[in-house]
């Protein structure tokens, strides 16, 4: 069906900030009416209402990805692990290192229905010594290895689906998942993006459980019926290099796009007016 797919329904999408984020990343929706970001190579964490307003923090390390803690903290992905970062001060607090391979670092990370961190690793030399983690408190497994760059992470609406992008090999996987017990297995290649196209990037899901994914390279956004793979639509965001979206807005109904800046262009945040829904954002549990 992809070969012969129909004309995706087009959408554009339009700033939201001035100031540009040399690699912006992790967008989050935070139930208190912020929108979280980061810069991974500036240090950064910012933030944004729907209103416009917002401020930006230097982070004391390299952060690569933030999720919802179980208090006022968020949770960080860093290099090594993951950390708790007051969003404030921009300070973090060491929760757990990972078993990475020697060059690998680690990259994007998301919360699963049960309060489960999965977070993967990542290498810049095309060596396939990438993972993908499950963290459940403080107890870490090795759930894939292999990988080549380890991106954007899912769930389906009743959480039955993985979703998982490896940019390296330009596919986006979907994995047969037991919320119960966080195994994944029957790996599919929902789609596979052509090098000459661009290269998948973070991904959501939306209430009806379709997959949006930031192309790298395309200045698109595509979503993705579940099932075939096909494209249903197009957000077209003004910037060459989209990185990752995620719904957010008080009725999680406004998708927000980071991008990273190439040759002058983009970094900025992007939303745009989908006419979907989002599901609302998970939490990490401390005490799992």
């Amino acid at each position: 069906m992809i070969g012969s797919e129909r004309t995706p329904v087009l959408c554009p999408a339009e700033s939201v900030t001035t100031a540009a984020s040399e690699l912006g990343e992790s967008p989050l929706w935070d139930p208190s009416g912020v929108l979280y970001w980061v810069d991974i190579p500036g240090l950064r964490l910012h933030n944004v209402t729907p209103s416009g307003s917002g401020v930006s923090v230097g982070l004391d390390v390299r952060v690569s990805a933030v999720e919802l803690g179980p208090g006022d903290d968020l949770l960080a992905v860093t290099e090594r692990g993951l950390a708790w970062l007051d969003p404030r001060s921009g300070r973090t607090s060491p929760v757990v290192e990972l078993p990475l391979e020697p060059g690998a670092r680690m990259n994007d990370a998301a919360i699963d229905p049960r309060g489960r961190c999965w977070a993967g690793s990542a290498t810049h030399d095309h060596r396939r010594i990438g993972s993908l983690f499950c963290v459940a408190g403080r107890s870490v497994a090795v759930a894939v290895r292999g990988l080549g760059m380890s991106n954007g992470l899912d769930w389906s609406p009743d959480g039955q689906v993985l979703y998982h992008v490896d940019t390296a090999a330009g596919n986006i996987s979907a994995w047969r998942y037991r919320p119960a017990t966080g195994e994944v297995s029957g790996r599919r290649v929902l789609r596979h993006v052509s090098s000459r196209v661009g290269l998948p990037d973070g991904l959501t899901v939306d209430a009806e459980g379709a997959v949006w994914v930031a192309i790298w390279g395309a200045g698109q956004v595509w979503r993705l019926d579940p099932v075939s793979g096909e494209r249903l639509m197009t957000v077209d965001v003004p910037a060459a290099c989209p990185t990752s979206c995620v719904f957010g807005g008080p009725d999680l109904d406004v998708l927000y796009v980071t991008s990273a800046r190439q040759d002058g262009d983009g970094g900025l945040l992007y939303r745009a007016e989908v006419g979907v829904r989002g599901i609302p954002p998970r939490r990490f549990v401390e005490g799992f």
